[in-house]
């Protein structure tokens, strides 16, 4: 059963092919947002968590979502799904060669085991490709599922998103941080140019506010006056933002994109949450 069902009254599952559908995959379950590409619209957001004991079990609750949910079983007129994983390098176009991903992949990481596929995706705002690995059979299966769907690492609307929304806006640094439930990305940017990305594994909150002020001082950013942007799975009240708050001044939360419309019934969900997602279709 979903979690979260938002259900725009101006849905129509007949029109499907006018929409767009983005999906993403992580440990907590599947979630998803449609698109009215005419209207620009946000009409439909569902999230179906996901409980299991073990890799084949989650990846059996992902196939009984997608076969169940009458939405998934549409066709779009485009579809891109977003694997959430840590294993993920972003390389310089000018630098970025077809045939060395694997070895760009192994020189900033660990090597692509053989149970891996290494799949790349352009960074168009900022002039670069993000490679990274998906697990094979979760990549199979996701290919199964979604045939015509585009594979896009989570760290491309994560970082595009954030040079729409910066622009041209000054030379000051920034702080961007996209929680999920045992992995965030942290980017800065100074203006609009990337510093630094990566993606940590935590356990507590403890451990994401630990690299992010390992960030304040290896960068050097002013803890008074750069601010952190939170985005994900975190609310305006959690003991992650309590703890931040304690050491940088300016802590705030994601916005959507107001280039779109989105359902009123998404009211109900904290605005941050999912940002990244929403972000997904301008990749495209």
């Amino acid at each position: 059963m979903a979690e979260y069902a938002y259900l725009d009254e101006s849905l129509d599952i007949n029109q499907t092919g006018m929409y767009h559908l983005s999906v993403q995959a992580g440990l907590n379950g599947l979630s998803f947002s449609i698109l009215n590409i005419p209207e620009n619209k946000y009409v439909a957001l569902k999230h179906y968590p996901l409980v299991h004991e073990d890799h084949q079990g989650y990846l059996e609750g992902l196939r009984r979502v997608a076969e169940q949910d009458e939405f998934l079983r549409r066709s779009y007129r485009s579809v891109a799904v977003m694997p959430v994983s840590r294993r993920s390098t972003v390389i310089p176009a000018p630098l970025y060669r077809e045939e060395e991903k694997e070895n760009f992949l192994r020189f900033n990481l660990s090597p692509a085991g053989a149970d891996e596929r290494i799949r790349t995706w352009p960074l168009r705002g900022l002039d670069a490709r993000v490679v990274f690995a998906v697990e094979k059979e979760l990549d199979d299966l996701l290919e199964t599922l979604f045939p015509e769907a585009r594979m896009i690492h989570q760290t491309v609307p994560f970082l595009e998103g954030i040079v729409r929304y910066l622009g041209s806006k000054g030379k000051e640094p920034a702080v961007h941080v996209n929680v999920h439930d045992d992995l965030f990305d942290l980017a800065v940017f100074r203006g609009s140019v990337l510093q630094m990305v990566n993606t940590f594994r935590y356990r507590q909150v403890n451990d994401i506010v630990y690299f992010i002020l390992y960030t304040f001082r290896t960068l050097e950013p002013d803890p008074s006056a750069t601010p952190v942007v939170l985005q994900g799975k975190v609310n305006h009240n959690s003991s992650l933002v309590e703890t931040l708050r304690r050491y940088i001044k300016k802590v705030s939360f994601a916005r959507r994109d107001p280039s779109f419309t989105y359902s009123y019934t998404f009211n109900t969900v904290a605005e941050q949450t999912f940002v990244n997602l929403f972000n997904l279709y301008p990749c495209v």
